[in-house]
């Protein structure tokens, strides 16, 4: 990659030009975001420079991470698309990719598939923000890619290559049937970790009582998503509802199945089935 735009130096973004730098797979990483965020982009190593406007910061751009949330990177999109140079790739990191990719068809109209590959990396932590940025964040995790149709240019093959130079396995999938699988494997996991920590609320309020001080490691890795940012699962609800409602409401029967098998033989066949799944995803 010769020049690369970063849209968006949170965690996500800020660890992708960490990434990209330190392995030195792009020759110069601009930056756009507040003022203050970019002097500190720079500080730590994430870009070579920056840019506070977005149509600038890709004029001149080969390859272009929307490294936003997902309603953000749709107005973004529009917004860039008539300063983009003939040739530039524009990719994203969004968790959802159906909306993107229908607004990238309407954006681009026959040519999306030549000027837009979205993608997802399955990589990130509870606590978002540049201060929690790291170069090896996509090391091992899965980038999943929704072409919009077949490949067009050599942009996409380089992009691909770059993914796994990150250390990442690339998956390829489309965007519709991305989204259904994510309710379950990503959005699902979410909403149940959110539940719980309401749950523990209603029953016990604040932190405070002593109630909560009896726990041991199991809570505390089920409560680690609770502690995602609500502005970003806003916007990832809100790009993917009957997904995640269908994945909730079969979550729910399962739940009424255990409620109604406790101290039933039935009960532990149930686990001994759970058991089986967990152990074959962990491998």
């Amino acid at each position: 990659m010769q020049r690369v735009c970063v849209i968006g130096l949170g965690l996500m973004g800020g660890s992708l030009g960490l990434a990209l730098r330190q392995r030195g797979l792009a020759k110069h990483v601009v930056g756009c975001g507040r003022e203050a965020l970019l002097q500190r982009a720079v500080e730590l190593g994430a870009i070579d420079s920056g840019v506070t406007d977005a149509g600038d910061a890709v004029a001149e751009s080969d390859f272009v991470f929307l490294c936003t949330p997902v309603e953000t990177s749709i107005r973004l999109m529009r917004e860039i698309a008539p300063r983009l140079k003939p040739g530039a790739l524009l990719t994203d990191v969004g968790s959802t990719k159906a909306a993107f990719a229908t607004a990238a068809s309407e954006i681009f109209g026959d040519a999306a598939h030549e000027h837009v590959l979205p993608g997802h990396p399955l990589a990130g932590r509870e606590l978002s923000g540049l201060e929690h940025a790291a170069a090896d964040l996509y090391v091992g995790c899965v980038w999943v890619l929704t072409p919009l149709g077949e490949p067009a240019a050599a942009s996409h093959e380089t992009l691909r290559a770059t993914i796994e130079a990150l250390g990442a396995r690339v998956v390829y999938s489309a965007p519709a049937e991305h989204d259904r699988t994510l309710a379950y494997t990503s959005h699902l996991p979410q909403m149940l970790s959110t539940a719980l920590a309401l749950t523990l609320e209603q029953e016990f309020g604040t932190v405070q009582n002593p109630a909560l001080q009896i726990h041991a490691g199991g809570l505390t890795s089920m409560l680690r998503l609770a502690a995602s940012d609500p502005a970003m699962w806003e916007q990832i609800a809100a790009s993917n509802p009957q997904n995640i409602a269908a994945a909730l409401e079969r979550f729910e029967g399962e739940l009424r199945k255990l409620r109604e098998s406790l101290g039933d033989p039935e009960f532990r066949k149930q686990f001994e089935a759970a058991r089986e799944i967990a152990k074959s995803l962990r491998h």
